[in-house]
């Protein structure tokens, strides 16, 4: 009976830390955004899948703009390695990126997300839409500006998540 009440007490102080941890690990993630992007704001997201996922997901946003952050953590950096190259097995043409983190990639042409990894974490990044009017939807000019915005988010916001000192 004391070796089932000692194990319960194990796995919920365990659990407990896990959450303090990602906690604390998203807090230092979006002070360090908020004070290199000022009048961005964000609101946290719980992650889907099960309870066992670790998993950051960060919304940030401006006016009409947007961009999704997911921050898995991983438990080691080989893990990590493994869950980009599952991701970019069925993706067309991925560029890699130079100087965002361990490795970085845009997963496919013409799509503004990026992925990088960072020893044992895996960020992946998506900007959203930016609409200024209906005319600049259906313009095929003002559909052009936005990719090109939306691709220049993904990198700006890959480029700061990169320089972020995260725990080993």
């Amino acid at each position: 009976m004391k070796t089932l009440i000692f194990i319960l007490v194990v796995l919920v102080l365990g659990v407990g830390q896990e959450k303090v941890g990602l906690d604390g690990l998203s807090e230092k993630i979006s002070s360090q955004i908020e004070s290199n992007l000022p009048g961005w704001k964000y609101k946290r997201i719980p992650p889907f899948g099960t309870p066992e996922t670790k998993v950051i997901v960060q919304q940030w946003y401006t006016t009409n703009k947007s961009v999704m952050v997911q921050i898995a953590v991983r438990a080691t950096a080989e893990d990590a390695k493994k869950e980009i190259r599952s991701f970019l097995e069925f993706r067309r043409e991925p560029q890699e990126l130079i100087a965002f983190g361990d490795e970085a990639y845009v997963p496919e042409p013409n799509v503004p997300s990026v992925v990088l990894r960072r020893g044992r974490y895996v960020i992946y990044i998506n900007p959203g839409e930016a609409v200024e009017s209906e005319s600049e939807v259906l313009s095929p000019e003002g559909q052009e500006r936005r990719r090109v915005e939306r691709e220049r988010l993904g990198k700006e916001f890959a480029k700061l998540l990169s320089t972020i000192e995260l725990p080993a």
